[in-house]
């Protein structure tokens, strides 16, 4: 990393012991309630303590009472964890009825769907409606240590995979001693990795572990609501080498090189977007069951999933859900307007409003318009470590950052593309965020051709004969401006905004795997993407955006990834920044993180992280704070309400294990 490291980690310690206290207490579930709605989760005996009411009986969906009374299931109290460790759930509407399917979509064969993944996933913590409050999901309870170093985490006794095995701490120290240190396999997320020595994770029984971090880690417990720490052992193991000696015979006989290759296809699927093996054992509301031929993904729900409701039936209510692949965005809106789609998101867009307004009628459904805590959009980047020596030099001098900013019509994209509901703005944090300025909007935001050429002109990037500026060696200065999102009309007035000034633009529609390829061999030129990730809880938990790579490990789409790589490392790969303000910029996430959250420190730090990274311009936005398009059949119910519900990430904290259809 650098000689400082030592001295660093010994402040860092000393700041977070100063800071100590919890974010928010996660030991017991008796407090978990949601200001937009009436979501409520407790353990059942904290339930029935707390409220005064008895869960005298649990019931189950008919569908699976059929495969009980046929022998092919054991019964429901077998299936469930032990009574006072169930979760208890209070929907946000109404006790759901059982039965149905429901259809959701995905533009991209290998992307569970924008809308789905993150409402399904089961983690550790989970986070109410708003995101006001952290509570066990996985975990039944998580302690935290009085210095802030060790939390504990005890799980709930009698927990099943949707197989029917027990689940133990041993599938927990599985995925941490054989797949996160295992150099092979995935590696530990950055997070579980403060100042850059990993967590400990230790066994205590086989419902206890502990997680112990070399610094007061106050942030360790949010980052548990982005954690899935654990993979079934008695599954995989047969593909990993630690366990069969003959993994890599496997393997080949699977098609595969390497026995690792094999173990990530079948252990995909925990969370997240990939999910390839019908086979694998989940804790999730619904499994996978089938692909189609045509790529559409089947689910069936978890007969062991160790919810019920208060009135003690055991959810999910609905029978199926099914994973449509509609790789074109107005495919989408059509299968929206006749009803074959019961909710839906992914690349609707302000743009698509008046359409989807217009048919709600025959198609039953609602159009939601969610307040998006984002500060922009959409926004453009350029690779600042690109493998062109003369664009990177070109992509990092600041000036010409700020006049691609100022070459942009922002009020035209308003008008035009977003009907005038967006506010023209520079990308960052949303207006209401505490770490947001009021100079901060406006930053370079003003469409002046004049000053942006001025800028060029000053770089010494004059005009060819055919208004193309030239490069320093000579060449026409031509940019690949990257579109994997499917953002092709504003994509297209960007680039005649920069021809405008005289770069040469060519535009690159790619599918998202070609993007990412080309990201990681360093020939991305320029890009459009998501605009996401800059609540300031995602500031805090996730803050891809504010320090290289800029943009996730996978998907760097503002360049860095080797000067994350050293970082993490401690300079044993990867490569050193040659200008010292990315490793001040690390290094000042890195303190953040281990800041108390509400700390005076804590907003000292968020504040200067976020000034540096706008004042870079490494991000160029274009219009923010509009609201997000989202569409749900009115026959789906218990879904986040169309009133007081912000769209953070996706459908995150969209609960969708208590979601029913009526009919």
């Amino acid at each position: 990393m650098s000689t400082k490291t030592p001295n660093r980690m010994l402040l860092l310690a000393i700041l977070a012991v100063m800071l100590c206290g919890l974010l928010v207490s996660a030991s017991a579930q008796g407090d978990v309630f949601s200001s937009a709605d009436n979501y409520r989760v407790w353990n059942l005996d904290e339930y029935e303590a707390e409220t005064g009411s008895m869960i005298a009986t649990l019931t189950e969906a008919p569908m699976l009472a059929e495969m009980v009374a046929a022998g092919e299931l054991p019964p429901l109290e077998e299936r469930l964890p032990v009574r006072e460790d169930i979760q208890v759930v209070q929907p946000r509407e109404a006790i759901g009825t059982y039965g149905g399917e429901i259809r959701f979509n995905a533009t991209n064969p290998n992307s569970f769907g924008n809308t789905g993944f993150s409402a399904w996933d089961q983690l550790l913590a989970g986070l109410s409606t708003n995101w006001e409050t952290i509570f066990p999901q996985v975990a039944k309870s998580i302690e935290f240590s009085e210095d802030m170093t060790t939390l504990t985490v005890t799980f709930r006794r009698g927990m099943k995979w949707s197989d029917g095995t027990p689940f133990t701490t041993d599938d927990v120290i599985f995925w941490y001693e054989d797949i996160m240190l295992n150099e092979e396999l995935p590696s530990l997320p950055a997070h579980q990795r403060p100042g850059g020595t990993p967590v400990v994770i230790e066994k205590v029984d086989d419902f206890i572990v502990t997680f112990t971090y070399p610094v007061p880690y106050p942030a360790a417990l949010a980052h548990f609501t982005s954690l899935a720490p654990f993979a079934p052992r008695h599954y995989l193991e047969k593909w990993h080498i630690n366990y069969n000696e003959d993994a890599n015979d496997l393997a080949a006989e699977e098609g595969y090189g390497t026995w690792a290759e094999a173990f990530v296809f079948h252990y995909e699927g925990q969370t997240g977007n990939l999910d390839f093996d019908p086979e694998l054992p989940v804790l999730k509301p619904w499994s996978l069951d089938s692909i189609d031929e045509f790529g559409n993904r089947f689910y069936v729900r978890n007969p062991y999933y160790w919810k019920v409701d208060t009135a003690g039936n055991q959810l999910p209510y609905i029978d199926r859900q099914v994973r449509v692949l509609l790789p074109d965005p107005q495919v989408v809106i059509l299968n929206v307007q006749s009803g074959a789609l019961d909710y839906a998101y992914y690349n609707l867009g302000i743009s698509a409003l008046p359409v989807l307004k217009a048919g709600e009628a025959d198609g039953n459904y609602s159009t939601l318009l969610w307040p998006a805590s984002q500060g922009s959009m959409n926004k453009y980047q350029f690779n600042l470590t690109v493998g062109d020596p003369v664009l990177r030099e070109i992509f990092n001098d600041i000036r010409f950052r700020q006049a691609m900013s100022l070459a942009v019509n922002r009020a035209e994209i308003n008008e035009v593309l977003f009907f005038g509901l967006a506010v023209p703005r520079q990308w960052g944090v949303p207006s209401a965020s505490p770490f947001y300025q009021d100079w901060m909007g406006s930053y370079y935001a003003d469409y002046d051709v004049d000053q942006a050429n001025a800028l060029l002109d000053e770089m010494g990037l004059t005009r060819g004969a055919d208004g193309v500026r030239v490069r320093p060696d000579g060449e026409p200065l031509t940019v690949v401006l990257w579109d994997a999102i499917n953002r092709t009309a504003l994509t297209e007035l960007m680039a005649e905004y920069w021809k405008n000034v005289g770069v040469d633009v060519v535009i690159n529609p790619s599918t998202r795997e070609a993007f990412q390829q080309a990201l990681i061999a360093n020939e991305v030129h320029a890009s459009v993407w998501f605009s996401d990730l800059v609540s300031e809880l995602d500031v805090y938990l996730n803050p891809v955006w504010f320090r290289p790579p800029y943009g996730i490990d996978t998907t760097p789409v503002g360049g860095g990834l080797a000067w994350r790589q050293w970082w993490l490392s401690g300079g044993t790969t990867g490569e050193e920044p040659t200008d010292p303000y990315f490793t001040e910029q690390m290094e000042l996430v890195d303190q953040f993180q281990l800041t108390e959250r509400g700390s005076d420190a804590y907003y000292e730090l968020g504040q200067q992280i976020v000034n540096r990274t706008v004042e870079q311009l490494f991000h160029i936005g274009t219009v923010g704070e509009a609201p997000e398009v989202f569409v749900r059949s009115n026959r789906l119910m218990n879904f986040p309400p169309a009133e007081g519900t912000v769209y953070l990430n996706h459908l995150r904290s969209g609960h969708s294990d208590q979601w029913y259809v009526t009919e």
